[in-house]
């Protein structure tokens, strides 16, 4: 019996070990790839069609996969433990996203910018005996920047055979801003009904400079808040950062405990919640 027993302990937890790993792997896969697919398309919706570049979404996929594998192992290397490879594959595999955001938010911020002087361009294109398409390619001709892309793709789309109400829903989508969908949706209805275009882009332009400065009121209003989320979020670390300063050894043993280990991942998680939450809350659609 005393055999038997001693056999169960050292077969009975890799056994347990593998039947574990086994069901992870069996469930997760199918989730993996899920969100595999789900970031790919995000990467094509960025960067091919909202900054125009030529990245294919597979290789920006893979090549943040090896970057997260890369960093997990220098964590490992440095920390010694595996922990430390989910403390540094984590974020270098949320950093894809968070950077696609924030160049999207920048792209959308310059678009949204130069949209008033867009429809005055096209405003004055049309009192000049231009057509709406002629008035689009003048606006090309005389803008800068990333509207300057965008048009330019709208006119190309045209060029090829879509129909300029397609063309411009496509715009719509790739932009995703409610501003340009406003005007396109206004072009679109005068198309369809007529009457004086000058007249409704000069409408629409008024509208847009209205709901911009409600915009930058509102931005001005939850400042505070969005700093607050930051505020929060920093100082976790700052409070571990003064814990290794002031006590190393205790600051160590939780990091070298199991459980210590777990406390920390779920205050972790709990910090980025908390953040997005705040972020959330302060994001105001006008």
């Amino acid at each position: 019996m005393q055999g038997l027993a001693e056999l169960l302990k050292a077969i009975l937890p890799p056994v347990l070990a593998g039947c574990a790993v086994t069901g992870v792997v069996w469930w997760g896969w199918p989730q993996l790839r899920v969100l595999v697919r789900l970031q790919e398309r995000r990467f094509d919706a960025v960067l091919n069609k909202q900054l125009l570049m030529d990245i294919k979404p597979r290789a920006a996929m893979i090549g943040t996969l090896v970057a997260m594998v890369v960093a997990g192992l220098v964590g490992v290397m440095l920390g010694e433990h595996w922990f430390w490879f989910v403390i540094c594959a984590a974020p270098t595999l949320a950093l894809p996203g968070v950077v696609l955001n924030h160049l999207e938010t920048k792209r959308r911020a310059k678009l949204e910018a130069q949209l008033i002087d867009g429809i005055t361009s096209l405003s004055s294109g049309v009192r000049a005996g231009l057509t709406l398409v002629q008035s689009m390619q003048l606006l090309v001709t005389n803008a800068t920047g990333p509207i300057k892309q965008e048009f330019e793709q709208l006119l190309r789309e045209y060029e090829f055979g879509v129909d300029l109400n397609q063309a411009m829903l496509n715009a719509s989508n790739r932009i995703g801003s409610s501003h340009y969908r406003l005007l396109f949706s206004a072009i679109q209805a005068h198309r369809t009904r007529g009457g004086d275009v000058a007249e409704s882009l000069d409408r629409i332009c008024e509208a847009v400079r209205e709901i911009q400065r409600l915009d930058g009121k509102l931005t001005t209003l939850t400042a505070q808040g969005r700093s607050q989320a930051w505020m929060m979020a920093l100082a976790a670390l700052g409070i571990m950062g003064f814990g290794y300063m002031f006590a190393p050894d205790e600051a160590s043993r939780v990091i070298g405990d199991a459980i210590g280990r777990l406390i920390l991942l779920g205050a972790f998680g709990l910090v980025v919640a908390g953040g997005l939450w705040i972020r959330r809350i302060m994001d105001v659609d006008m």
